[in-house]
C-alpha cells in the first residue's frame, strides 16, 4: 500500500526532520499552504480554505499517482466536509464530530464566551438547512461519525448508512500489560482532571463537585490555558487549597502517563466534546471514569467502567458528581477492580494497530464496490 498524506505546510520542517531518520518507502507527504495573512491557523476560515487548496494539490498528485482511495481523517468536523471527492476517487469521510452542542443549562460555564458558543450551536443546527452539506455527504463512499450526536445529524442530512466509530486510538505499548488492581489503603480518593482549560472543559464544575463531597478526596489538575492567578483564585475561593494539586505548567507525555497511574479515577467534566482522548488514555491505564453522560463520553465510556452523570441543571450535575465521588470512596477493592477491568478492556480493543486493520478492511470494501 502506497500512502500520500496531505497536511499543513507549517508541519513540513518537523515531518522532514523525522523522515530523515525514519523514512518509509510507502509513505510520502504533500503540503497544503494557506498563508496566515489570509486566515489564522486553527480557525474555521483557515480550515475551509485549506480544503479547497487541498483539492488543487491532490489533483496534481493524482495525475501521477492515480489514487485508489481517499480517506479524510482530520479535522474531525462535520461543519466543513472534505472536497477531495472532486477527484472522482472513492472517498471515506471521518470519523468526524462536531454535531454535538452544549446543553443550554451548561452555558454558564462559558462566561463571556457564552455568546460565541450559542452562535456555534445555531450554526450546527443550521447545517440541516444546507443543501451543500447534503450534496457533499452524498458524494462520500463511506461516512463515519465519532459520536451519536454527529451520527444523528448526518442521518438527518440524508446519509442513513453513516457508521459510528470512535475517532481516537491508543498505542499498544501505552496500555498496562494487565488490568489495574486496587489494594486496601488509608487516605483520600485521588482524582485526576486532564485537559486544556477551555470553557467547554468546565474545570470549575470539577472544583465545585470536589467541594461538595462528604468523603475524603483530592484532585490533581493536569493542563494549562488559564493564568496561574485565575486558577489559584478558583481553588482558594472554594476552600480547596489543601485538596487540589496543580503543577502550573504543561506536563510532558511521560509525566501525564505517570499521573494516570498514580491516581484512582479520572474526573471528566467537558460539556461539549467530540470524544475526549483523555478518556481513552485513562482507560488504557485502568482508571475508572467519573464523567457526564454526554456526547463522546456517553458513547466511549462503558457503563461498567465508572459513573456517568445525567446532564440536567448545573447544581444537579455538581451534586451528582459529588455523590459519585463519595460512592467511589465507599466501594471495596473488588468493585473498583471491576470498573478498572471494564476500562482496560475497552482501551485494549481500541489500539492504533487495530484502527489501521479496520481502515484497511474499509478500503477493501470500498474498492470491491468501485474496482
Amino acid at each position: 500500500m502506497q500512502v500520500t498524506v496531505l497536511t499543513r505546510a507549517d508541519n513540513q520542517p518537523q515531518i522532514e526532520s523525522y523522515l530523515t531518520w525514519n523514512a518509509q518507502a510507502n509513505l510520502t507527504f504533500a503540503y497544503v499552504n494557506v498563508p496566515s495573512s489570509i486566515a489564522r491557523p486553527t480557525t474555521g476560515l483557515h480550515y475551509a480554505l485549506w480544503h479547497w487548496r487541498a483539492v488543487d494539490v491532490a489533483t496534481k498528485l493524482h495525475r501521477a499517482a492515480k489514487f485508489d482511495v481517499i480517506h479524510h481523517i482530520t479535522y474531525t468536523s462535520i461543519h466543513v466536509p472534505t472536497q477531495l471527492w472532486r477527484l472522482g476517487v472513492p472517498t471515506i469521510f471521518g470519523p468526524v464530530g462536531g454535531g454535538q452542542t452544549t446543553p443550554p443549562a451548561m452555558l454558564t460555564y462559558f462566561g463571556s464566551s457564552a455568546r460565541k458558543e450559542k452562535l456555534r450551536t445555531l450554526v450546527t443546527r443550521a447545517l440541516l438547512l444546507s443543501p451543500l452539506h447534503r450534496r457533499w455527504l452524498k458524494k462520500m463512499s463511506v461516512v463515519f461519525a465519532a459520536n451519536s450526536d454527529t451520527l444523528m445529524l448526518i442521518q438527518k442530512l440524508g446519509r442513513s448508512d453513516v457508521r459510528l466509530q470512535f475517532d481516537n486510538g491508543i498505542a499498544s505499548d501505552y496500555l498496562l500489560d494487565e488490568p489495574r488492581e486496587f489494594t486496601p489503603r488509608e487516605g483520600p480518593t485521588r482524582l485526576l482532571w486532564v485537559g486544556r482549560m477551555l470553557p467547554r472543559k468546565a474545570l470549575p464544575m470539577a472544583l465545585d463537585a470536589l467541594a461538595r463531597t462528604r468523603r475524603d478526596a483530592t484532585l490533581t489538575i493536569v493542563g494549562n490555558g488559564l493564568d496561574a492567578e485565575v486558577v489559584q483564585n478558583m481553588i482558594v475561593e472554594r476552600g480547596l487549597s489543601d485538596r487540589v494539586n496543580w503543577a502550573g505548567r504543561r506536563l510532558t507525555m511521560e509525566e501525564v502517563r505517570a499521573a494516570y497511574i498514580e491516581h484512582d479515577a479520572l474526573l471528566f467534566t467537558s460539556v461539549r466534546e467530540t470524544s475526549g482522548v483523555q478518556l481513552l488514555e485513562a482507560m488504557a491505564l485502568g482508571l475508572p471514569i467519573i464523567c457526564l453522560d454526554l456526547h463522546g463520553a456517553h458513547d466511549v465510556v462503558p457503563d461498567a467502567a465508572g459513573f456517568k452523570i445525567a446532564v440536567t441543571t448545573p447544581l444537579e450535575v455538581i451534586e451528582g458528581l459529588a455523590k459519585a465521588i463519595d460512592r467511589f470512596y465507599e466501594m471495596n477493592c473488588g468493585e473498583k477492580d471491576a470498573m478498572a477491568l471494564a476500562s482496560w478492556r475497552f482501551a485494549r480493543n481500541n489500539t492504533w494497530p487495530m484502527r489501521a486493520e479496520a481502515a484497511e478492511r474499509v478500503y477493501e470494501e470500498v474498492l470491491a464496490k468501485h474496482p
